[in-house]
């Protein structure tokens, strides 16, 4: 395939890769890679990533020890973050950049952590769980730069002497433009989801600024390098993160996992023989214990902890 590939993907794949490497792996456990690595062209790509890491630093994950991995009881919290940050050798260079990158911000949060922000504009951000923004404001323009994850924006009309400066966002893909408007920021491959709560804003592609687009309330788009993808309906729940809240409509289980995941520290991880299963409800973000006691409670999946940081959500 051509373009990056998604955090997440890659993401699974080292886990599959690991999962693969320790002494307890099955038949079965092999079997559903393959069928994970076929059911999309990102899957297999992530995984020759993998592959690729692997070859360069020499079987690196069994060099440290990462078969003890799977012996969830008797692995310490220090050797899980260690072979996590292992594990993230096989980021692309470019994420890993962006990681770096969020390590210099202005204001960040951990993962599930969500934080309140008033800027000196009067503009009020929220940032949301693993997030990370820079901020530079003079006399012409009023630049947020998002580094990593997601906001909500309530920008605030700063105007003296009849001339305004326009609060400009800059994150993946390009440019949001605003004046006076709230919206919701995501960062996701491959660039960002703009979704408009209130007022207006110009969205203006990174290599092709005459190819922008205007959103109104009510409107989202996915803002990308190339132009801003086709505009559409904005989710009417798509803030409801800043309440500790996620809604699932006849959501695929596969979707929701990996939407809870990026509030969990460690890894959470859906099987794909039950990705595909559909499940509805209002989940609370701050505790996600009961949520995935849920889960087991109203389909035919179990929560398989391999560790507190590695925990799997699998078939019965």
């Amino acid at each position: 395939m051509s373009g990056p590939v998604s955090p997440q993907v890659v993401h699974e794949a080292a886990c599959w890769f690991v999962q693969l490497q320790s002494t307890d792996a099955s038949p079965a456990d092999h079997d559903a890679c393959q069928r994970w690595r076929a059911s999309h062209a990102e899957h297999e790509a992530a995984w020759q990533q993998a592959l690729q890491v692997s070859q360069r630093f020499g079987s690196l994950p069994s060099a440290l020890g990462m078969q003890t991995l799977a012996r969830s009881r008797r692995q310490s919290r220090r050797g899980v973050l260690k072979s996590v940050l292992v594990l993230g050798a096989a980021l692309p260079a470019g994420w890993m950049m962006a990681r770096e990158q969020a390590w210099f911000a202005d204001y960040r949060t951990a993962v599930g952590e969500r934080r309140r922000l008033q800027l000196q504009d009067g503009t009020r951000i929220e940032l949301n769980s693993g997030s990370a923004i820079s901020v530079r404001f003079d006399a012409d323009c009023r630049r947020v730069t998002l580094l990593r994850g997601e906001m909500q924006v309530d920008a605030a009309r700063d105007c003296t002497a009849g001339v305004c400066r326009s609060l400009v966002v800059e994150s993946c893909g390009g440019e949001v433009i605003a004046e006076q408007a709230t919206f919701v920021i995501r960062q996701m491959a491959p660039g960002s989801r703009v979704s408009v709560l209130s007022g207006a804003l110009q969205l203006v592609p990174q290599d092709a600024p005459g190819d922008g687009a205007w959103l109104r309330a009510g409107q989202q788009a996915l803002l990308t390098r190339a132009g801003v993808g086709p505009l559409g309906q904005a989710s009417a729940h798509a803030a409801d993160w800043t309440r500790g809240v996620l809604r699932a409509a006849d959501m695929r289980l596969g979707e929701f996992v990996a939407e809870l995941a990026r509030y969990r520290t460690g890894w959470l991880l859906c099987d794909p023989r039950v990705a595909e299963l559909r499940l509805s409800g209002t989940f609370q973000l701050d505790n996600s214990g009961p949520v995935l006691d849920s889960l087991a409670a109203a389909l035919p999946v179990r929560v398989q902890y391999r560790t507190r940081y590695w925990v799997s959500v699998v078939p019965v």
